[in-house]
């Protein structure tokens, strides 16, 4: 009996040993590296530390975005004792409701944020750290310190600093930066412990964008459209400006726009940049492109004549009129009076095959690649049926989409003597200690037409804002304008067709005529009563080029005669009125801190390689005038450094 129970307990210690063992193994063997990783979880945290986000500049470094830091608020249920004392202490604070906080801290959840990217005074932020269970952690949250201004261009972002729209969106992985992973153990409270440099591991801040656009030029053009579209009771209006010779754009306007600050009250009709996204039949404004085509080919001459049907011409089961009645017109004065039977006519002449060759040249009916989020890309139907009926409406803008991007890159080629340009709004992107990581810089597509060619286009749309042409409100004292009307009624995208009362007005062009500095369109969508483009838009295209030139420093010393040749002369003694600063697209601030420097001796002071803004500043100081020729950096004068009374001289110098 006693060996009985002797080998019954030693079988049960046997049997108990076993089942330890086996549990043991099977803890350590099977279900190891599940358990380790919960160990690791509930023990070692590790933290994602986002890198300030990279600040937006102009191209004269003033701040377009900018990141500030700002208190979020999160909560540990499980460490909270009273929670709907908790949020009625902390609902007035957070403005919010007490129902919501009381909400979220009974969420059953280990964590939850009360409120993110805020920002709290002081004693608020004392009061909130004192109380059990509720924590404060910094945050970036971006800040648009011009609010409404290049807002639909810059574009926005979201709560975790990832960008929207516009730039933050094209160029977000420039600007965000790099992540770094910072681990740490937890306390028995859940704290967080960190052992690490937090120096070293500190993530990288993201890059510094200067774009090629211009706050104050940026201003001008948003300020006239909103005047457009409240005048005219107009659904919107868009505005860009261009430097023609590089491609640079230096502004790019949409109004009705948003506040990036307070995204909440808008949507993507009013964040959308239109003057990218949205492809519009241009009407009139696509004939220049159509007679430089024919001059190309040498089909017509400015001063051939087209027999314009005294108002009424039929091509098949459509006639065509034009707004008055023309019987022989010169193809200049098609161009001045823009008359839809002349350009008919002059399509005609070119055919299909030509025309849509020419226009996909200048760029129409692909992307410009410009560097933007949602460029469209415009189209041109069907253009192969319509016995002719398609050839006629293309040749006056119709039956053909474009948007604005790909009209004032073709208006450009024409400006610049035949180029067609890549257009570009970024000209540099910087590291956070200012050193240049890569630069933009103007790239040339193609060459479109010949400079001959550009020369004759330019001295026809020089007469579309004198003498009786339909741009006369586009004229501006002292300078010759280049430009052309449109007025283009609107499709009919749910009955076909197009809408009777829908018109988009625009007006396009380029100033000094003869050495442009800005290219601009100007279209207003609906405009209510009047609608011609040479009503509504030209006026606002004057504003924003006459604003524009007296911002950059370029002031005729005496009023020219409308229609007469005479040269730009600038007055360099002459300062722009408030509250423009002078010259802010001249060239590089520190190009112009060396032009201040330069010592200026007696007679004519050299001018060669300064700046335009370097040399206006240069001859102010010898109260001498000067003539431009030609932009970029100055390369000859026509008196050499030395010479002549600087109180009576006037030199002439040149850019390239």
């Amino acid at each position: 009996y006693l060996t009985y129970r002797i080998f019954a307990v030693l079988g049960f210690f046997v049997l108990f040993f076993a089942a330890i063992f086996l549990r043991a193994f099977d803890l350590q063997v099977f279900d190891g590296e599940r358990l380790r990783k919960m160990a690791r979880s509930q023990h070692i945290k590790t933290l994602n530390i986002q890198p300030k986000r990279g600040d937006i500049f102009d191209r004269n470094l003033k701040e377009l975005a900018v990141s500030v830091e700002v208190d979020s608020i999160y909560a540990r249920p499980a460490n909270i004792a009273n929670p709907r004392a908790t949020a009625l202490t902390l609902a007035p604070m957070l403005s919010m409701g007490s129902s919501e906080v009381e909400k979220r801290l009974r969420a059953g959840k280990s964590f939850v944020w009360l409120k993110r990217q805020v920002e709290l005074k002081d004693g608020d932020r004392a009061r909130i750290a004192g109380i059990e269970g509720i924590g404060l952690t910094k945050e970036s949250r971006r800040y648009y310190p011009n609010r409404h201004l290049a807002a639909n261009l810059i574009g926005f972002t979201g709560l975790d600093s990832t960008g929207l729209e516009g730039i933050e969106l094209y160029y977000d992985s420039i600007l965000k930066g790099i992540a770094k992973n910072v681990t740490g153990e937890r306390d028995a409270m859940g704290r967080v412990m960190l052992y690490e440099d937090m120096e070293k591991k500190a993530p990288g801040r993201g890059m510094e964008v200067e774009l090629t656009v211009d706050k104050t030029i940026q201003y001008i053009a948003e300020n006239a459209l909103k005047k457009a579209v409240e005048s005219y009771k107009a659904k919107g209006a868009t505005a860009l400006v261009m430097n023609p010779h590089t491609g640079e754009v230096l502004a790019m306007a949409n109004y009705p726009n948003f506040d990036p600050n307070d995204i909440s009250g808008a949507g993507p009709r009013l964040w959308r940049n239109k003057t990218i996204t949205d492809a519009f039949e241009p009407g009139s404004i696509l004939k220049l492109f159509l007679v430089s085509a024919a001059l190309e080919e040498n089909i017509v001459q400015p001063k051939n004549r087209i027999w314009c049907e005294n108002g009424k011409y039929r091509v098949a089961d459509r006639v065509f009129h034009d707004t008055k009645e023309h019987g022989w017109l010169t193809v200049e004065e098609v161009i001045k009076y823009s008359s839809n039977i002349g350009a008919a006519k002059i399509g005609e002449k070119l055919g299909i095959e030509r025309l849509i060759k020419y226009l996909r040249a200048f760029g129409f009916g692909e992307k410009t690649g410009i560097d933007l989020p949602g460029e469209g890309r415009g189209s041109f139907g069907d253009y192969r049926k319509g016995s002719g009926v398609a050839l006629c409406t293309i040749s006056f803008g119709h039956g053909v989409s474009a948007t604005n991007i790909q009209l004032v890159s073709a208006l450009s080629a024409i400006a610049n003597g035949g180029f067609l340009m890549k257009p570009y709004t970024v000209r540099s992107i910087k590291d956070p200690n200012g050193n240049t990581i890569s630069e933009n810089n103007p790239v040339i597509i193609r060459r479109v037409i010949s400079k001959e060619a550009a020369a004759k286009m330019t001295d026809m749309l020089i007469t579309v804002t004198h003498g009786g042409g339909t741009g006369g409100n586009a004229a501006i004292d002292g300078f010759q304008v280049a430009g052309k009307t449109g007025t283009a009624q609107k499709p009919d995208l749910k009955n076909g067709g197009y809408l009777e009362d829908g018109y988009i007005s625009s007006f396009m062009g380029f100033v000094p005529a003869r050495n442009p500095k800005l290219a601009i369109l100007v279209t207003v969508d609906e405009p209510m009563g009047e609608h011609y483009g040479g009503a509504v838009a030209a006026p606002v295209f004057r504003e924003i080029a006459s604003e524009g030139l007296s911002y950059m420093g370029a002031f005729p010393d005496q009023p020219m005669p409308k229609g007469t040749d005479a040269p730009l002369t600038v007055k360099a003694a002459t300062p722009p009125s408030p509250p423009y600063t002078r010259g802010g697209t001249g060239g590089s601030v520190n190009e112009d801190v060396l032009a201040e420097a330069a010592p200026v001796g007696p007679g004519v002071p050299d001018f060669t390689g300064k700046t335009v803004r370097a040399v206006l500043k240069m001859a102010q100081e010898k109260s001498i005038e000067v003539e431009i020729a030609g932009s970029g950096k100055a390369i000859s004068q026509s008196l050499a450094p030395g010479r002549g009374n600087p109180s009576s001289a006037r030199v002439k110098v040149f850019f390239r």
